[in-house]
C-alpha cells in the first residue's frame, strides 16, 4: 500500500497561514483542523509566515542599500584620484 501525499498550491498555503496568524491559532491547531501535519505547517510558516515576508523584504533593502553604497564608493575613489593628481601637480611645481 502507498500513502497518497496531497499537493497544495502556493496560495492555498499562504492562505492558511495568513488565516493562523490572523486567528492567533497554532499550528497544532491548524493540523488538526485541516488534517495536514504540523511539520509541513511549520515549512509553510517559515516561507509565507509574517516573520518570513519581512525577512524577504530587508534583504531587498539591504540589497539597494549595498548598491547605493558601492556607487558611492566609486565616486569617491575617483575623486580621491582626481586629488592626489592635483595634489602632485601643485606641489611638483614648489621644488
Amino acid at each position: 500500500m502507498s500513502q497518497h501525499r496531497e499537493s497544495y498550491d502556493k496560495e492555498f498555503k499562504k492562505k492558511t497561514i495568513e488565516h493562523m496568524e490572523k486567528e492567533g491559532k497554532k499550528p497544532i491547531e491548524i493540523s488538526r483542523e485541516l488534517g495536514i501535519p504540523k511539520s509541513t505547517l511549520t515549512r509553510w510558516i517559515k516561507q509565507y509566515g509574517t516573520g518570513a515576508i519581512q525577512e524577504q523584504s530587508q534583504v531587498f533593502v539591504d540589497y539597494e542599500r549595498l548598491k547605493k553604497l558601492e556607487q558611492q564608493n566609486r565616486e569617491l575613489q575617483e575623486e580621491n584620484e582626481i586629488l592626489k593628481k592635483a595634489m602632485h601637480f601643485f606641489t611638483k611645481d614648489r621644488h
